[in-house]
């Protein structure tokens, strides 16, 4: 009798140590459900697009990104002003009158002129990163006033609207406009933006010698604000492309980890992204 009660004890002892281990199991499982959960939507509400859906309202000074593009605005505004060489309009216009004039014919430096005809492939694929997005965007900057500027005055004009946008990511083809749908998100037109920017990477490389990079560095430190300046321009359109691109991925359903990549290869990556990007769908 004995032994039957100290086995019945035993039995039930052990039932209750596996009853208790199995509850203490589905309690921490329960939490890290829960804690995975609550990370995952943390995530989740960490993205400006997230954000911008919750609550409607889209503040650029909470996102280190924009603070940074904000600071490389007024960065390029100070250096233009203080930082430049003065004095050179009558050489400026005489140098902008020989680009036009004598294109590509070693009239002017070859590196200022394959630099300062980028800045006219850089505003468009900004155009063609950033226009998809900006039909209902209530940045206080209109999106085609600033795009369109922005070949005439680069970075100065396009800052201000890549700073405050709010960031849109779910876009139907059907929602764009007529020279959105037919020129910015158009192949041939992405296709004819990195030849060009081909072209001028190689009219450049090929032109590399000391003679035309002490004649560069001349322009640029001495004789011309207009090549001191666009060049700090490039510089700067080029270093806020990453963004843009990550963008413009999220907007497409593509993992926007190689952004920074396209990004990395000045005028020819962020024009090689809008070859090889898949259209957008209704």
């Amino acid at each position: 009798t004995t032994t039957t009660m100290t086995t019945t004890t035993t039995m039930t002892m052990t039932i209750r140590t596996d009853r208790a281990t199995t509850d203490r199991a589905r309690r921490m499982r329960a939490m890290t459900a829960r804690g995975a959960r609550r990370c995952a939507t943390t995530r989740r509400a960490s993205t400006p697009e997230a954000r911008e859906a919750s609550d409607g309202s889209f503040e650029w000074y909470r996102e280190p990104q924009r603070v940074a593009t904000a600071c490389a605005w007024m960065a390029l505004g100070s250096f233009a002003t203080f930082g430049a060489p003065s004095g050179t309009s009558a050489f400026d216009l005489e140098l902008v009158k020989s680009l036009v004039s004598a294109p590509f014919t070693g009239a002017v430096n070859p590196l200022f002129e394959a630099l300062f005809n980028s800045l006219g492939v850089v505003p468009a694929t900004y155009a063609c990163l950033m226009m998809p997005g900006a039909k209902g965007n209530k940045s206080p900057f209109p999106a085609a006033l600033c795009v369109g500027a922005s070949f005439a005055l680069g970075f100065f004009a396009l800052g201000p609207y890549l700073v405050t946008r709010e960031p849109r990511t779910r876009v139907k083809r059907s929602e764009l406009g007529f020279v959105t749908r037919n020129i910015w998100e158009s192949k041939l037109n992405a296709a004819a933006l990195l030849g060009f920017a081909a072209y001028l990477a190689f009219y450049g490389a090929s032109n590399v010698t000391p003679d035309t990079l002490a004649g560069f560095a001349t322009l640029f430190k001495e004789q011309s604000m207009l090549a001191c300046v666009s060049t700090c321009d490039l510089i700067v359109l080029s270093l806020c492309a990453a963004p843009a691109i990550a963008e413009d991925m999220r907007r497409r359903d593509v993992d926007d980890a190689n952004a920074l990549a396209f990004a990395s290869v000045p005028v020819l990556g962020p024009a090689c992204w809008l070859l090889v990007r898949p259209s957008l769908e209704d």
